[in-house]
């Protein structure tokens, strides 16, 4: 009897990731346009002088929590973008399987508009923080799911002992910040905002020990 060709290992016949990958991409893309949403020109009939700069450079100003917000938003999909692409460059077949735990973390980037807006318009609640975390923290839980599915069903790439480490340094790294912004929210809100901009250096920094732990 014939091998059954879903078990055949990482060379058999199954359809590639392309069209998951351009799914995803346009999901991703869709996002982002979305979240310029929250930001509202001032309108004329607010301001007492409509021709006034320092009237608009003031309601300008009343806006700056969800500019902030919009900011962070924007970055933190797009950095989960790039690492969605590196995953993906490493996976040699598509099942099922992997396009749920897709879905899963495509879930988490859609509804990130709405917890981006709720932080925007209540930037100083724990709550909305936390809410906001608590999406970034599914997403990059989604994304490390997807990676382990790949490895068990044999769909990706070898990888050497320094690149596993690797990978897992930088999720956890990233795991402990966004759970640490979560219980700082409810002792300094702005805080816990300001500790999501260290995301941006910690995959540096977990390539850089594991580099050093490799010699």
């Amino acid at each position: 009897m014939s091998a059954d060709p879903l078990s055949a290992g990482p060379r058999r016949n199954l359809p590639n990731v392309d069209r998951l990958l351009a799914l995803s991409d346009g999901v991703v893309a869709i996002a982002i346009t979305l979240l310029v949403l929250q930001l509202n020109v001032p309108s004329p009939s607010k301001l007492p002088d409509p021709n006034s700069a320092s009237e608009l450079a003031r309601q300008l100003g009343n806006g700056a929590d969800r500019l902030v917000s919009y900011v962070i938003s924007f970055y933190v999909i797009a950095q989960f973008w790039i690492v969605h692409h590196r995953v993906f460059r490493r996976i040699t077949g598509q099942q099922e399987g992997l396009a749920w735990w897709n879905f899963a973390f495509l879930f988490t980037i859609t509804i990130m508009p709405f917890t981006s807006a709720l932080l925007g318009e209540f930037s100083a609640n724990p709550l909305a923080v936390d809410i906001f975390a608590a999406n970034l923290l599914l997403a990059a839980v989604a994304t490390q799911l997807t990676v382990i599915y790949g490895r068990r069903k044999d769909l990706m790439t070898a990888e050497t002992a320094q690149e596993t480490r690797a990978a897992q340094y930088r999720v956890a790294a990233s795991v402990l910040v966004i759970a640490l912004s979560i219980g700082i929210a409810w002792v300094n809100p702005n805080a816990a905002k300001y500790l999501w901009l260290l995301l941006a250096v910690t995959p540096r920094i977990a390539d850089h020990w594991s580099r050093r732990q490799s010699a």
